[in-house]
């Protein structure tokens, strides 16, 4: 069966919701990626044939390729729970995913349909405030805090525990490190204007962009992350990272080096909960390629490295993971699950945003998304997300 534990939404899905300029559209938007899921629809048909499972959905359904759905209401009960998409077909009225083991027949039942959430907890809430955590008991356990109240912009701090929407301890970045927390930029201008969104997600880290300057197409985005990495130090309880911004990016041209995906031995805005010695408050963390190691003054975007494309002696497009260090010890705490940067200079407008890569040359058979991030208007800055899964 396919690994359905990596979820990619997006506002193009039918029945996203719309993430704009407006206090709460953030949080409307992590609600349904992370919790809830969206796009519920009553399935007319679900056909077995051959261990294939074709959903008739009349009213049109919000599935692609490779997203992952969830039925209910199914009987036989093998065909309910989260199905990767295999095809969607008959002008979007209809999907298969993998039936294997259950024989040919037509379920029966009040079956509905949904784009299902990545697996994580609301778990307080206020008037424009949430705290999200992963419900994954392997999790570190840490919260999300989101203060969603001004309209361009969310204000946001991790925590090691929390017990109210207001009350929480062992925050990263601490008081000291940005009052009030580091910054997310959700639009432009402060009113109800749709605002293009991606998240890609397991049950223990998210990818967030925001492409919140429509003057730059698909890279006017920023690209942000939290959750537990990938660490070096099995148990390492205190993994979990922050990323963020300096200051509201909301009237300024996109592109900064505290985009998830540029690469600079530097402590920009990104926060782990605390340092690898375990004492003390949060840690200041920087972002680096396993080939190629930037310095504070010559670091690079992912598609905007040194390295020529394409790849002289075999053409070749390389990817490579994204790592986390923490500063000032240049210590590699862990690597970003799922994601992977090109330390090649890549042309703009290589890849459409969204693209699907069936694999890289160092990663043959992952099905990869592209998503452009920064300005993009004379560097190529992109991002590959492996959709195969599982990143754990």
């Amino acid at each position: 069966m396919a690994d359905t534990s990596v979820k990619y939404l997006h506002n193009m899905m039918p029945g996203a919701p719309v993430l704009s300029g407006v206090a709460g559209s953030l949080i409307n938007v992590l609600d349904a990626c992370l919790v809830n899921g969206f796009g519920v629809s009553a399935v007319a048909s679900l056909v077995v044939a051959g261990g294939i499972a074709t959903a008739t959905i009349s009213g049109g359904h919000s599935g692609e390729y490779g997203s992952v759905m969830l039925v209910a209401g199914a009987t036989p009960s093998g065909l309910n729970g989260e199905k990767k998409v295999l095809s969607v077909g008959g002008g979007g009225t209809t999907l298969t995913f993998d039936a294997a083991g259950i024989s040919d027949q037509t379920a029966t039942g009040a079956i509905t349909i949904k784009v299902a959430p990545a697996g994580w907890a609301k778990a307080f809430s206020g008037t424009n405030l949430a705290a999200y955590r992963s419900a994954d008991v392997a999790a570190t356990g840490c919260f999300l805090r989101i203060d969603d109240s001004v309209g361009k912009t969310a204000r946001v701090v991790g925590y090691e525990t929390m017990s109210g929407i207001s009350t929480g301890s062992g925050p990263f970045p601490t008081v000291q490190q940005r009052s009030g927390g580091t910054w997310w930029t959700k639009s432009g201008q402060a009113d109800a204007t749709a605002v293009p969104w991606l998240v890609v997600a397991d049950g223990r880290f998210f990818y967030l962009f925001m492409f919140y300057n429509k003057t730059y197409g698909g890279g006017g985005g920023a690209f942000m992350a939290f959750g537990d990495i990938l660490p070096v130090k099995s148990g390492d309880a205190w993994s979990c990272v922050l990323s963020g911004y300096a200051s509201d990016k909301s009237g300024s041209v996109p592109g900064d080096t505290n985009d998830y995906g540029v690469l600079r031995n530097s402590a920009d805005e990104l926060y782990l909960a605390r340092s690898y010695t375990a004492v003390g408050s949060a840690a200041q963390a920087f972002k680096a390629f396993p080939l190629l190691l930037p310095s504070t003054v010559t670091g690079f975007a992912s598609g905007n490295g040194p390295m020529a494309y394409p790849n002289g002696p075999d053409q070749g497009l390389y990817l490579t993971p994204h790592q986390v260090f923490e500063w000032p010890y240049s210590a590699l705490r862990g690597v970003s699950p799922g994601l992977y940067c090109c330390p090649q200079n890549l042309p703009v407008g290589l890849f459409a945003p969204g693209r699907l890569i069936a694999s890289a040359d160092n990663l043959i058979g992952r099905d990869l998304r592209v998503m452009l991030f920064g300005a993009s208007t004379a560097t190529g800055a992109f991002a590959f997300f492996d959709t195969t899964g599982p990143w754990r």
